[in-house]
């Protein structure tokens, strides 16, 4: 047990930074649609804040993914942690300036800009493509690899689950509240991962690092499936602020509390699905991905009609549930079908394409709910409808191993 215990730790601290970042974004994110109009800015002002910083994960997706290899992971996790503290703190002192009139108009927006979006999202972008290429170095296998790759995304899940119930339970204190807290509990675990993760083991030879085209035909169905479930998945994230609070016209400070639980219950079944289905199931990667986009499909047509916040609720849910099949899926398959060479740059390609969705999404979530609230959530119907066809018609899905994962034990 104790044996077992150590060597899965360093997989634990890599995930409890995957963790932090998600925890710490999504604590802010709930409150973020109310502060802004807060501070005088339209929704498609907000799309813009959330492109801007995808659009730095994007560009730095492959720059971390090639810097882990070389550098370690130890050291881009550190930096990563690190930039993140010092963009949502600079954030989160321009926020409290614009609320208090110090700031306003261009100058406000711009700061906002660099601050939440180009600053936190560079340093973002670094976790998450570690983590997968950490954890692809560190697995061998179809079942080992799933297993891997699910407490990647049960840590993303956990803090998508506890991000928005402590933003909005402490935005019941004010506003800015949970703001000021996300720098410190991404320091703390900054310190963590410091004090508790291996530095680069140099006993052991890294492979050269190598090129992957996204075209690559074993890469670009998963990447085009996946961008396809991030973007739909975007979509909802960043429209459901003004969702809630329009829908069940709530105050500023209600909404944030009522988004936070919105939120939490599309979190606690990505985490369910992750933590107790997948493991117990044993699906291979396949299957997975075709069971999520049908149920994410389900989710998005329940959110188009619901009304009131338990209907809010469950098509959340059911998104997350959705998302918490297909997400070890996606990102294990193009794995399996890389060489040890090629983990490093596939898992920069991976966080390339989910990032691409959250440059797409915003500036599409918001331009589209400002022409009617519903339309956001139909796009999202047709696009997952039509994904769910192509998982099902396409060769290419074909490429991932098709036998239950449990009993596929092929090396790399």
């Amino acid at each position: 047990m104790n044996a077992a215990m150590g060597r899965n730790r360093p997989i634990l601290l890599v995930c409890l930074a995957v963790f932090g970042l998600m925890t710490g974004q999504q604590m802010v994110n709930p409150i973020l649609p109310p502060l802004v109009r807060e501070l005088g800015f339209s929704e498609l002002a907000l799309g813009i804040v959330w492109t801007v910083g995808a659009s730095g994960v994007v560009l730095a997706s492959s720059f971390w993914s090639r810097r882990s290899t070389t550098w370690g992971h130890r050291p881009v996790l550190l930096i990563s942690l690190t930039g993140a503290t010092i963009g949502l703190l600079a954030f989160a002192v321009v926020a409290h300036a614009g609320l208090a009139g110090a700031l306003a108009g261009s100058l406000l927006f711009t700061l906002i800009l660099v601050s939440r979006g180009v600053v936190f999202g560079i340093a973002w972008a670094a976790t998450p493509v570690t983590a997968q290429s950490y954890v692809a170095d560190a697995t061998s296998g179809t079942a080992e690899r799933v297993r891997g790759m699910s407490l990647i995304g049960a840590a993303q899940g956990l803090g998508l689950a506890v991000g928005p119930a402590v933003g909005g339970a402490l935005s019941a204190i004010g506003l800015l509240t949970p703001i000021y807290a996300v720098p410190v509990v991404i320091a703390v675990i900054a310190v963590l991962v410091w004090l508790g993760l291996p530095g680069p083991q140099t006993r052991r030879s890294r492979p050269p690092a190598v090129r992957v085209s996204p075209l690559d035909p074993r890469m670009w169905p998963f990447l085009t499936t996946g961008f396809g479930m991030y973007l739909a998945f975007g979509i909802v994230l960043m429209t459901i602020g003004f969702l809630v609070q329009d829908r069940l016209q709530l105050t500023t400070q209600g909404t944030g509390q009522a988004t936070g639980l919105v939120m939490l219950a599309g979190a606690s079944a990505v985490i369910l699905v992750q933590a107790v289905a997948v493991p117990r199931l044993k699906w291979a990667p396949l299957r997975l991905i075709r069971v999520g986009v049908v149920v994410m499909t389900a989710g998005m047509v329940l959110m188009t009609v619901a009304a009131d916040g338990l209907l809010l609720g469950a098509a959340m849910a059911v998104l997350g549930a959705g998302l918490g099949f297909g997400l070890p899926g996606i990102t294990a398959a193009p794995t399996l079908l890389a060489t040890r060479e090629e983990q490093g740059a596939v898992a920069g390609l991976v966080g390339t394409s989910n990032a691409l969705t959250f440059m797409l999404g915003p500036l599409l979530g918001t331009g589209l709910y400002e022409i009617a609230p519903t339309v956001p959530y139909l796009l999202g119907v047709v696009l997952l409808a039509g994904l769910a066809v192509f998982t099902f018609v396409h060769p290419g899905i074909r490429l991932a191993p098709e036998r239950p994962s449990g009993l596929v034990a092929a090396e790399r």
